[in-house]
């Protein structure tokens, strides 16, 4: 087995280790190598935490909102069916279900306008319309709210770097 000649290369200028300042070097290099690193995984871990707890909050959100809906909803539609039955008693029609019939109740030949029944028809609808704004009110506020906290996370979000400036304005 023949060599070569140009394999066996003279390195007699070099020395065969580095000196100490290139290994001084070489180990700051690999330190900071392994502090980019850890800073890297900490950034990825704080905008996966950001962005779960911005989900998070916007769902709760729709949540609070579907809820206030349907709970809305159905005390409309209890007070509407309440008012209903008031109309009914005052203008003497028949009966609903859960109403006593018209047997336990004697409905006078001469149909008669119950004063204070109005009064009360009027005064139930007042608080209706009294009922229906406070809960729009509380609707605007929640809704206020939601947007405010979506805004105040996509604000955290762009100072920390993870969304840049026209990357919201166009969502």
């Amino acid at each position: 087995m023949r060599r070569k000649s140009d394999m066996w290369q003279d390195l007699s200028d070099q020395g065969f280790l580095p000196g100490e300042d290139a290994q001084a070097a070489q180990a700051a290099a690999v330190d900071v190598q392994g502090r980019v690193a850890m800073l890297e995984e900490q950034l990825k871990s704080q905008f996966t935490s950001m962005s779960t707890y911005h989900q998070i909050a916007l769902q709760s959100a729709d949540t609070a909102r579907a809820e206030a809906r349907a709970d809305l909803d159905r005390e409309k539609a209890t007070l509407i069916s309440l008012v209903e039955r008031v109309r009914a008693e005052c203008a003497g029609d028949s009966p609903r279900i859960g109403v006593p019939t018209a047997a336990a109740v004697p409905v006078p030949t001469e149909p008669s306008i119950n004063v204070s029944a109005l009064a009360r028809l009027a005064l139930i609808e007042d608080r209706l319309e009294e009922f229906s704004r406070q809960v729009t009110i509380c609707l605007r506020s929640q809704e206020e709210l939601a947007n405010s906290i979506a805004f105040m996370f996509e604000q955290q979000m762009r100072n920390a770097g993870f969304i840049s400036n026209c990357a919201g304005a166009s969502a």
